[in-house]
């Protein structure tokens, strides 16, 4: 288990930081089946035991950029207006994620989508590995 152990970086800031590099946690799943929640009480925990942690969640972005869609045609497939709008708030999240590890020094993120396909999935993970993020 010599991979698990956690070292501490010698650090002026008031909380501690791991020597580990930047985390980002991907949720998975159907939509209404948990992620945000478990998203949000993993950050306060995090946040609580001094990991400077953030959600990213990309239903957030997607409403704060479309508000004409009210209805289940948004998520059809065969949209592709609106798969150009979701995969471009994706990206803005992904966006904010790498700012918030530079400019905030936050250690772990939370990126909250459905992340069902293996395209959004291998996405994410070349995010990650450019920038010596872990994904898990």
């Amino acid at each position: 288990m010599e991979g698990m152990r956690r070292h501490r970086c010698d650090s002026t800031a008031s909380v501690p930081q791991l020597c580990n590099s930047p985390t980002v946690i991907v949720m998975v799943g159907l939509p209404a089946r948990g992620k945000t929640y478990i998203s949000k009480k993993l950050t306060r925990y995090l946040n609580w035991i001094g990991v400077p942690t953030k959600v990213f969640n990309v239903g957030q972005y997607r409403r704060e950029a479309v508000k004409t869609y009210k209805n289940f045609e948004f998520f059809k497939p065969d949209n592709e207006e609106a798969m150009r709008i979701r995969k471009a708030c994706a990206s803005a999240a992904l966006r904010d994620v790498a700012a918030y590890f530079t400019k905030e020094h936050g250690q772990v993120a939370v990126f909250d989508a459905t992340n069902t396909t293996r395209e959004r999935r291998a996405i994410i993970n070349s995010f990650a590995k450019e920038r010596g993020y872990k994904a898990s």
